[in-house]
Parts: structure tokens; C-alpha cells; sequence
């Protein structure tokens, strides 16, 4: 096997039954992760603490590889998560952006919205709104491709969809992200309430220029598989006078090279903090952490 394979299985294993063990072995000593909310990474003994003392509030938690791809000793993983809280299943997807040294990992991202997991323990979270994000893997079932085996693949790839799309991100014309998706394909990210169509793209793009100014993505890594793409994007900019980053990340499942389905994973909890002040204790993880008491957030 080769060692993307075996951090795979092992990454699997834990999902099907977390223990602290199965997490710490996953982690070189000297790794660093970053959780959504974190200004600065973990070392991996302190985020194996953080998450132990997570999993204590979701019960039968469960994490479920669904997509994944690989570019060198970068791996991205598409997850759906479940668990049980107050006799209530819950799920929420995420992507786990991961840079293995052998089958271990020495950095990792986890990109999610906390408020999709958060909302359950925070009733200031909870909103009527339909969330068409976090439902998205429901009743998916573990069917992730391998990398592709053909080199050619990925390199059309990269010149069709990513070398144009990374260098629309630096000045982003809004019109031309619709180039990249195919007529019935559909963009989700967090919040929404439903599914975008293609042709409401530059509308949407056109709307974001206008609340974050200087708006870019900044293209950090990328992975292809046979009809999947993924990229991590760093997303900067200013809104409401704020400084903004923004980690980022995107999945596409194609079809004859353009996007059917684009899904974004961010905290959409962050940006909203950024606005908010009612929201600015979930700005820090140290805040945001399920593993946090009522009354410490109260503080």
C-alpha cells in the first residue's frame, strides 16, 4: 500500500470508532493542525486533547470518508460526519485538507461551518432557515475515487479548470466563474438556503465584490481524482473595514471537464463573528470549542 493508502485506513478506522489512541496515531510528533476558528495551528498532542474532549460532547460521533484525492503528499478528504446530541442524530460534512510525511500527517486543516454543529448546543445559533449545505452528503455512502492514474489526466485538469480559475481568483470577474460549470450544474455553500444554478453565479460573485472589498483567492494546493477536483484557496479582502482571511476550500465533481457540482467548505461562523458583535466569543476557537461549558461562554 502506499502511504497515502495507509493513512487512509487508518483515518477511516478512526472515523468508525474514534478512541484517543486511533486519533494520536494518525499525527508525526511535531505536526500541526488548524481547526476552524484557530488564528494559530495546534501542535498534535494539544489538538488530540482538544478533540478528545470534543467527541465527550457528541456521542456516537462518526466520521465517513466519502471523496478524496491526491497530489503528491497532499491529501484531501471529504467527510460526512454524524453524532447524537440530546437523543438528536445530527450530521455535518466537512473537507480535511492533509500533508502526510510517509502515512502521517505533519499539517492538517479541517474545514467545516461551526455553526452547523454548534447551532445543537447554542440556541443564539438556531435559525428556521432551511441549510441545503449541511445535508449535502446525507445518505451518501463511502464511494471516494482514487488518484487518477494517468498524469495527463490531472495535467488537462490543471490547464482547463485550475491555472484559469486560480487566476480569475486574483482579480475575480464574475462572469467568468459560469465558465467552469456545466448548464445543470449547481454551487452550495455554507448557509445556503438552496442550490445555486450556473446561471445565477455572477449575480452572486458580483454581490460578494461588492461586501468584501479587494475581494482574492489565493490558491494554495490542489488534487484531482477521476470526476473530482478539489482546491484550497486562501480568501482575503476587507468587509466592513475589517481585515479579512479567510481558509477555503472547494470541491468539484466533473463532467467532461467542467464542474456539475461546485461545494465550498468554510466558517461561515468567522465571517459572520467579523460582523456581528453578538457573535465576536465564537471568533476564538478557545469560544467556539463544543467542549466549552455555557457558563465559561458566557464569560
Amino acid at each position: 500500500m502506499k502511504p497515502w493508502e495507509i493513512f487512509l485506513e487508518k483515518y477511516r478506522a478512526f472515523g468508525q470508532q474514534p478512541t484517543r489512541e486511533g486519533h494520536a496515531a494518525l499525527f508525526a510528533p511535531d505536526a500541526a493542525i488548524f481547526h476552524p476558528g484557530m488564528a494559530e495551528p495546534m501542535p498534535a498532542g494539544q489538538y488530540v486533547d482538544f478533540i478528545a474532549e470534543g467527541l465527550k460532547q457528541l456521542p456516537d460521533f462518526h466520521l465517513i470518508p466519502v471523496h478524496w484525492a491526491v497530489n503528491g503528499d497532499a491529501i484531501f478528504v471529504e467527510a460526512r460526519n454524524t453524532a447524537v446530541v440530546n437523543g438528536k442524530p445530527i450530521e455535518w460534512p466537512a473537507t480535511y485538507v492533509v500533508t502526510l510525511r510517509g502515512e502521517l500527517v505533519a499539517r492538517a486543516r479541517a474545514y467545516y461551518d461551526r455553526t452547523e454543529v454548534l447551532m445543537h448546543f447554542e440556541s443564539s445559533l438556531a435559525s428556521t432557515r432551511s441549510n441545503a449545505h449541511v445535508t449535502l452528503l446525507e445518505g451518501a455512502t463511502p464511494n471516494g475515487a482514487s488518484p487518477a492514474d494517468s498524469d495527463a489526466y490531472a495535467a488537462e485538469v490543471y490547464e482547463r479548470i485550475v491555472a484559469p480559475y486560480a487566476a480569475n481568483g486574483k482579480d475575480p470577474d464574475p462572469a467568468k466563474f459560469q465558465q467552469f460549470y456545466a448548464p445543470d450544474a449547481r454551487m452550495i455553500n455554507p448557509g445556503f438556503e438552496r442550490p445555486l444554478r450556473r446561471e445565477e453565479l455572477p449575480g452572486y460573485y458580483t454581490a460578494l465584490k461588492s461586501q468584501i472589498r479587494d475581494l482574492q483567492l489565493r490558491m494554495e494546493r490542489w488534487a484531482v481524482a477521476p470526476g473530482l477536483l478539489f482546491i484550497e484557496w486562501t480568501v482575503t479582502g476587507e468587509i466592513a473595514g475589517k481585515h479579512l482571511v479567510l481558509p477555503n476550500t472547494d470541491r468539484f465533481t466533473l463532467r467532461d471537464m467542467l464542474a456539475t457540482e461546485g461545494v465550498a467548505y468554510f466558517d461561515d461562523l468567522a465571517l459572520r463573528a467579523l460582523l456581528d458583535p453578538s457573535l465576536a466569543r465564537f471568533a476564538d476557537v478557545s469560544f467556539g470549542n463544543v467542549s466549552t461549558s455555557s457558563a465559561e461562554r458566557s464569560r
